[in-house]
């Protein structure tokens, strides 16, 4: 049976030994981004300055290039980042708004087409709506106010932590999962179904759904109810 997938500081309460080690896997998976990305900077910026030797205003054109590979690369260096009950290693399901735009180093920006669908009580102006970030394509953070409360993907360079990719087979999830499996009927799929897999106090699961030819076509991480919602805020 595979290992269930670590768990996030704010889900259940872990053996202090275990919450050591999950942090100093934390710190290392870091520090290694850090230095891809350092690497990939330096790379840049080295190959511009050798692109603008000819003259000066060459090296400036050469040395905005430099940024946007720079930013290339940040976004390329999280677009691995796993999924797990609690949505991604950064940000995750349970955040606040602000922590979340800290931990990206951006903003985190209302999709173009999104309005408010949910109110999170009567008479209150927040509401449930889905935010976007370039440094993450491909993911959707759905908040309610300024609280994330599920993050998903239809995106193949995300996986979750059991190594379940988009487009993988239903028994290919149910090998990386075994029993903690819980399958259920999709809603909007004759053959498809809801596979989830609950944190150990139910309070957040991993939610990845399957369509007619049994093939996964989304992951998401949140807390519930709101993770298992199809359509967005409902």
């Amino acid at each position: 049976m595979t290992e269930a997938p670590p768990c996030p500081p704010h889900c259940p309460p872990q053996p202090l030994a275990d919450r050591q080690r999950l942090h100093h896997r934390r710190r290392h998976a870091q520090g290694s981004r850090r230095r891809t990305l350092l690497a990939a900077l330096a790379a840049s910026v080295a190959n511009s300055s050798a692109a603008a030797a000819s003259s000066a205003a060459a090296s400036s054109a050469v040395s905005a290039g430099s940024t946007g590979s720079a930013g290339a690369a940040a976004s390329s260096a999280r677009s691995g980042a796993r999924i797990d009950f609690c949505g991604l290693t950064l940000p995750q399901a349970g955040q606040a708004l602000a922590l979340a735009e800290t931990a990206l180093g951006q903003p985190l920006q209302v999709e173009a087409a999104a309005k408010p669908l949910k109110p999170l009580a009567a008479g209150s102006a927040a509401a449930c709506h889905c935010r976007s970030s370039a440094q993450q394509p491909g993911v959707r953070y759905a908040l309610a106010g300024a609280l994330i409360t599920r993050i998903e993907t239809r995106d193949p360079r995300y996986a979750t932590f059991s190594g379940v990719h988009m487009s993988d087979s239903l028994a290919r999830v149910r090998q990386a999962c075994g029993q903690r499996l819980v399958s259920a009927w999709h809603r909007y799929f004759d053959q498809g179904r809801m596979l989830t897999v609950y944190s150990p106090d139910r309070r957040f699961a991993l939610v990845m759904e399957t369509n007619d030819g049994g093939r996964i076509i989304t992951l998401r991480g949140g807390g519930l109810p709101d993770v298992g919602w199809l359509d967005g805020c409902s």
